[in-house]
């Protein structure tokens, strides 16, 4: 009844990470028949995930101790575990955390194990990292009755340590594998060790599920007769998601635009550069980069915009974009520019 209890424990944790925010789009300036276009450029401010904040977790495992300590536990070596986890990022690298787990029935106990530590984190790609974690715990053994041999001792302290692979789903959502280890249980027969493997999700606060770009007219460039509606903007900025290099439906959006002004104005032509934030490795990026910029080319001339308009070329992070915005993140970064001329 109390692993039960503790299983939907889990899942209510869980449920805070559904949640995702929708995103704005822009809507196109027009100009009517016979109306000088005045096509400006466009500066950019994105809304992203911060690398601090809190978060909560829960996760399903098996605790495990080794052939040669399961005499203190009656020969059992392994049984049924539950997590709840919370803790506080300081920056992408490093932050303080704090669980509980229950394990169910091991050598005739339940065991109660509450922890608090620290966690680093080390980006891998754009969308996994690793993470490691160390702390103390108290251990606490619910016997489950006299009449059941137990060789646990009813509380006890633990230095522990954990290692696993986190993937972000979201800004928001990730889901971890990992395991903890527990040293020097006490028992009446001496010392134990145990390990925990787990699976499990975490939710992180104040995180949206996509970036969010707003987009201000700053500069007049030219003018050009037109026929027909067709935006006002000389300069596009696409974000993208972690990893992602497919055009989503904001892209997609503005590149309607773009093509709308390519055609009207056969003597326009389009710079397209392709970036990444400076998470994961230069080959990696170089590649993202690379995919980005010749997604929107290829979308461009799908369209009828002939490739000899276009200039297209990849930068990774080596040539970030600048901005004045006291809040910018690594996030500004994850993009494809484009640039009309």
């Amino acid at each position: 009844m109390k692993l039960k209890s503790l299983s939907l424990a889990v899942v209510a944790a869980l449920s805070l990470g559904v949640a995702t925010s929708a995103m704005a789009a822009d809507a196109p300036a027009t100009a009517t028949n016979n109306t000088a276009l005045t096509q400006s450029a466009a500066t950019g401010h994105w809304y992203a995930g911060q690398g601090h904040g809190f978060w909560v977790g829960g996760a399903l495992g098996m605790g495990y101790v080794g052939s040669a300590d399961s005499a203190a536990f009656n020969g059992q070596t392994s049984a049924p575990s539950a997590k709840l986890d919370a803790g506080y990022d300081f920056n992408q690298y490093v932050g303080a955390y704090a669980s509980y787990d229950f394990m169910h029935n091991l050598g005739g106990s339940n065991l109660n194990l509450a922890t608090v530590g620290i966690k680093g984190n080390l980006p891998l790609t754009q969308k996994l990292s690793a993470f490691a974690k160390v702390g103390g715990t108290y251990i606490y053994a619910d016997n489950k009755g006299a009449s059941q041999l137990t060789h646990m001792r009813s509380d006890s302290f633990s230095a522990t340590g954990g290692l696993g692979l986190s993937y972000q789903i979201t800004n928001a959502l990730s889901t971890q594998i990992g395991a903890d280890y527990y040293q020097n249980l006490r028992t009446s027969k001496g010392h134990a060790d145990l390990t925990q493997a787990y699976w499990g999700m975490t939710y992180k606060f104040g995180q949206p599920a996509t970036p969010v770009v707003v987009t201000n007219t700053v500069e007049v460039v030219k003018e050009v007769a037109v026929e027909a509606q067709i935006p006002t903007r000389s300069s596009y900025v696409l974000p993208y998601q972690n990893g992602q290099t497919k055009l989503n439906d904001y892209g997609r959006y503005n590149l309607g635009e773009v093509v709308a002004t390519m055609q009207a104005n056969p003597e326009v032509t389009a710079q397209i550069i392709g970036r990444t934030d400076k998470v994961g490795s230069q080959a990696i990026n170089d590649k993202i980069s690379a995919k980005r910029a010749d997604n929107v080319a290829s979308f461009l001339e799908a369209n009828g915009v002939s490739a000899s308009r276009l200039t297209v070329s990849h930068v990774a992070n080596s040539n970030p974009i600048q901005t004045n915005s006291a809040d910018s993140t690594n996030y500004v970064q994850r993009s494809v520019q484009i640039i009309l001329k």
